[in-house]
């Protein structure tokens, strides 16, 4: 062996081999290796083959998850609609609600043969023991979202006082309701306008204008003072509380414009538009008051009391039974107004002046009468 190179024994017999550094003092050499064997003696002896299958076993494991890995990232990505959800969770999950079919509405038995012969129709207007009994049409097609043409509307309500029931051309034409309601299932508008011709004849409205307690007195009143109108829905029941005669032209004086309110944004345009119809009115009724939220409709013809030279509307106003109401008025509450606000033209021609506003309030819910100074 070279110098510097010494074999030392450990306990185990197996020869280990160290290279010493040089010029070692004999006695720290002895020391050395006294301490090495000590140190040697205290380390475990691990067997060959469990190294092996230790080493065996993570090789295996890596195996695994390379292959694992790359099969993850060659796989192309399921679509949405393929993913499975169907597995097992430990929570409760609703079923889904089924949608519920919209169920069409349904027409009253008595009206749906006449309806399926004009869906124009919209209902049934009906006063008891008069020659009022007729179906009432409505040309469709207002959008209440856009601006109003009153061109158009004047021509939509037009078309069925020249038609009758079946399209056909006719002098008397029909009732109509306002192209601007709404006569659905769902709502209908809080002021309905139905129109109809004052025939000499007696058909359509000529009775409406005998309810005219001024000029015929207050026998039609009296003997009908509820107005069926049914929709083909719904059937209704409407009480009368007031009656007007208006011009519809500026030079016979103001125009009250009673057909533009087929709807109200509030209480306050309620209040004001039914405070002038009873400025107007020939009657006065306080069992048969008037709320915001009522339903209305209004009768409306043409009036002649000054022959046809004049453009002059009879208008006939009756509020809808309310639910639990008792359907049925006592007229002999009912007070006659002789000092309605009529139009300057009627002035002219018979004297006087409007003495001003003198309706009990009661007859308005929500009203408030002005306070004189």
């Amino acid at each position: 062996m070279e110098q510097g190179t010494r074999v030392a024994l450990d306990t185990t017999t197996k020869m280990i081999i160290r290279p010493l550094p040089p010029r070692v003092d004999p006695s720290v050499a002895t020391m050395m290796e006294e301490q090495n064997e000590t140190k040697t003696a205290k380390q475990p002896v691990i067997s060959g083959k469990v190294l092996w299958v230790a080493l065996g076993a993570c090789v295996v494991w890596l195996a695994v998850v390379g292959v694992m890995l790359i099969m993850k990232l060659i796989q192309p990505p399921l679509p949405p609609n393929m993913l499975d959800y169907t597995c097992t969770l430990d929570v409760d999950i609703p079923a889904e609600p089924v949608a519920q079919e919209k169920k069409k509405p349904s027409i009253l038995p008595e009206y749906r043969e006449m309806y399926e012969k004009n869906h124009d129709m919209a209902g049934w207007l009906k006063i008891e023991g008069t020659n009022v009994d007729y179906p009432v049409m409505h040309v469709k097609g207002f959008d209440p979202k856009k601006p109003i043409d009153y061109g158009e509307v004047y021509d939509k309500n037009m078309y069925y006082l020249t038609h009758d029931f079946d399209k056909e051309y006719s002098y008397s034409g029909s009732v109509t309701a306002d192209y601007c309601a709404h006569i659905g299932s769902d709502y209908r508008s809080p002021n309905i306008l139905l129109y109809g011709h004052n025939m000499s004849n007696g058909t359509f409205f000529r009775d409406v204008n005998k309810f005219d307690v001024l000029y015929y007195g207050r026998e039609m009143y009296d003997e009908h003072p509820v107005i069926q109108f049914d929709t083909i829905y719904e059937k209704g029941l409407y009480k009368i509380f007031a009656m007007m005669q208006v011009n519809v032209e500026k030079a016979d004086g103001e125009v009250f414009y009673y057909t533009a309110a087929y709807t109200f944004k509030n209480k306050k345009e309620f209040i004001d538009y039914y405070a002038k119809v009873l400025d107007r009115s020939f009657i006065y009724t306080p069992q048969v008051d008037l709320k915001y939220g009522d339903e209305v409709i209004a009768l409306s013809t043409c009036d002649f009391p000054f022959g046809k030279s004049k453009n002059i509307r009879y208008v006939l106003f009756a509020r809808r039974v309310r639910e639990g109401e008792d359907p049925t008025v006592d007229v002999s509450k009912t007070i006659i107004n002789y000092d309605p606000l009529y139009y300057d033209y009627w002035y002219s021609v018979n004297g006087g002046s409007w003495g001003g506003r003198n309706w009990d309030p009661a007859l308005l819910k929500g009203y408030k009468p002005k306070k004189s100074s």
